[in-house]
């Protein structure tokens, strides 16, 4: 008896420490509106929505140039997405992938 509890408390300490254990998620995009401090994205990868408001979070990395109607970035974001139309999302870094009309080398 006392074994089968051990193991049933083990099983949910494990269970509880893997629930936090999340990826964050990658995809692309084409800036289709720009705001103070966030962007609106048109996704052009599959990962369940076409939309997302995007803001940024306290140490996102990328953030290295001036945000523009038509640029593609790439994002990867906290695996936190509110549910609404937009969806919600706080990227943790932004690529600049292309830049109005004229692309930019990628490594």
């Amino acid at each position: 008896m006392r074994k089968a509890a051990a193991i049933l408390l083990l099983a949910a300490l494990a269970l509880t420490l893997g629930a936090g254990c999340t990826k964050n998620i990658v995809f692309t995009g084409v800036v289709e509106e720009v705001y103070e401090n966030a962007i609106l994205v048109r996704t052009s990868d599959d990962v369940g929505f076409d939309l997302a408001s995007v803001s940024f979070a306290k140490n996102c990395k990328g953030l290295n140039f001036d945000f523009a109607v038509g640029q593609t970035v790439k994002l990867t974001i906290l695996p936190e997405i509110a549910e609404s139309y937009p969806v919600q999302v706080r990227a943790k870094k932004v690529e600049l992938l292309f830049d109005a009309g004229a692309p930019i080398p990628i490594d």
